[in-house]
C-alpha cells in the first residue's frame, strides 16, 4: 500500500485529497441550494437545522477524514513545515483581527444586498441554529472545523500548487471550492464568501502563515453557533 501511495502522481494526490475533503460537502451544499431554489425536491426542515446531533456528525465526519488525509500525505512525504510555521502567540492578534474584519465583511455584504433590492436570506436563516447548545461541543466543533477547512482549502491546496501554477490560480481555485461548499447559505452567504475566500487565500499565499486563518475561522464558527 505504501509503495502504491508513493507511486501516485501529484495530480492524483491533489484530486484525491480535495475530493475526499470536500466532495461530499460540495454535493450536499449544491443539493441544498437547488432545493432552496425549488429545482430539487425539498429537504425535511429538521435536516437543515444545526443542533447537537448535527455538530456531532461534523466531528464524526471531519476527524476521520483529517486522520486519513494526514496519514496519506505523510506517506507521500509531506511535513507540517510545508504548510508553514508552527502556531505561536504572535498569531493571536492577526487571527482575532481577521475574525473581526470578516464579521464586518459579512455585515457589509448583507447591507449592500439589501440596498440593491436583492431578495436574500441571511446565512442563519438558510440554516437555522438551535439555541442553547453546550459550549464544550460548540468549541470542539469550531476548533475541528476551523482547522479542517483552512488547513485543506488554503494550506494544502496553495502549498501543493505553489510551484506548479501561479499564485492567483491557486487563490481562485481555493475561493471557488470554499464558495461551492457554502452555496447552501444562499445569495448573501455566497456574496460574503467570495471576498473572504480571496482574502484568506491571498493572506496565506503571501505570508505562509496558516494559524491566523485557523483562529479567525474558529472564532467565527463559535460566535455563529453560540450567539443563537
Amino acid at each position: 500500500m505504501g509503495h502504491w501511495i508513493k507511486s501516485l502522481s501529484d495530480r492524483s494526490e491533489f484530486i484525491g485529497v480535495l475530493t475526499l475533503a470536500f466532495g461530499w460537502t460540495i454535493a450536499s451544499s449544491v443539493s441544498m441550494a437547488l432545493s432552496n431554489l425549488g429545482v430539487a425536491p425539498p429537504q425535511p426542515a429538521d435536516a437543515q437545522t444545526v443542533d447537537p446531533n448535527w455538530l456531532a456528525g461534523v466531528l464524526c465526519m471531519e476527524l476521520p477524514i483529517l486522520a486519513m488525509i494526514g496519514l496519506f500525505l505523510r506517506e507521500r512525504g509531506w511535513t507540517w513545515s510545508r504548510l508553514g510555521s508552527p502556531p505561536s502567540w504572535r498569531d493571536v492578534l492577526p487571527g482575532l483581527s481577521l475574525a473581526l474584519g470578516t464579521a464586518l465583511l459579512f455585515w457589509l455584504a448583507q447591507m449592500i444586498a439589501a440596498s440593491v433590492g436583492l431578495e436574500t436570506r441571511a446565512p442563519d436563516e438558510a440554516v437555522p441554529v438551535q439555541a442553547g447548545m453546550d459550549w464544550p461541543l460548540i468549541l470542539a466543533v469550531s476548533a475541528v472545523n476551523g482547522f479542517y477547512e483552512e488547513a485543506l482549502v488554503c494550506g494544502y491546496l496553495i502549498a501543493a500548487m505553489r510551484d506548479k501554477r501561479s499564485m492567483w490560480t491557486a487563490i481562485h481555485l481555493s475561493t471557488a471550492i470554499r464558495v461551492a461548499y457554502h452555496l447552501y447559505q444562499g445569495d448573501v452567504g455566497v456574496i460574503s464568501i467570495v471576498p473572504m475566500g480571496l482574502a484568506y487565500a491571498w493572506l496565506y499565499a503571501v505570508t505562509g502563515r496558516l494559524w491566523p486563518l485557523v483562529l479567525a475561522h474558529i472564532v467565527l464558527d463559535a460566535w455563529a453557533l453560540g450567539a443563537a
